[in-house]
């Protein structure tokens, strides 16, 4: 997975494995799971699948937590990010392409819903002060896009002193190069990048 030029030079770490974890579903809703509802869509099945049995070893063990990323009608609230992504206009919060994909299993009595209006999960959310109040030192991190929000949450969650553990097989990308690209990046550099069965092994001993 690691990209043989940056173990060259000198990007050859590992981040050990965390005895209090959390894990984040970054922007699995409607606008991004459900072909032909948004441009932003593509097919999530298998990841959300994934997802969902990371869920299910995370019970008893950390807080689990998803972000919608959303804006009100007039859009002044995307920035500049509008300019460069003009699709996210079809991201407007009460709308269907702003909803939780059914499939997953959120449980609204434990889980925690963030609503964010930029890539990272941590920009201008209280992600970090919940990481932090948990104890967390192992984030494990899904949902889409790999090579957008999912990216620049793990960037933003290793410079935040959490380490960021990606799901594989559990985050997605429209585009197949990008997704590859951007989990070797990743996997060099920002986070460990593993199966979900590791991560779900290692949650069952805790």
């Amino acid at each position: 997975m690691r990209d043989s030029d940056n173990l060259k030079g000198g990007f050859d770490g590992t981040l050990p494995l965390g005895q209090q974890p959390a894990l984040v579903v970054i922007d699995f809703q409607r606008g991004f799971t459900e072909p032909g509802l948004t441009p932003l869509a593509s097919n999530c099945d298998s990841q959300i699948e994934q997802t969902n049995a990371l869920i299910g070893a995370m019970r008893g063990k950390g807080r689990v937590i998803f972000t919608i990323i959303g804006y009100e009608a007039h859009l002044a609230d995307a920035n500049l990010w509008l300019t460069k992504a003009s699709s996210l206009r079809c991201l407007l919060r009460g709308s269907s392409a702003c909803e939780l994909d059914p499939r997953l299993d959120y449980d609204p009595a434990q889980d925690i819903i963030l609503y964010k209006t930029q890539a990272s999960a941590f920009y201008g959310t209280p992600l970090p002060a919940l990481l932090a109040h948990q104890g967390c030192d192992m984030l494990i991190v899904t949902g889409a896009t790999t090579s957008g929000c999912v990216r620049a949450s793990v960037v933003d969650s290793l410079q935040s002193g959490f380490a960021p553990f990606v799901a594989e097989d559990a985050v997605a990308d429209r585009s197949p190069a990008q997704h590859r690209s951007n989990l070797v990046d990743m996997a060099s550099k920002y986070a460990e990048v593993l199966p979900s069965a590791n991560l779900i092994a290692h949650l069952h001993t805790l």
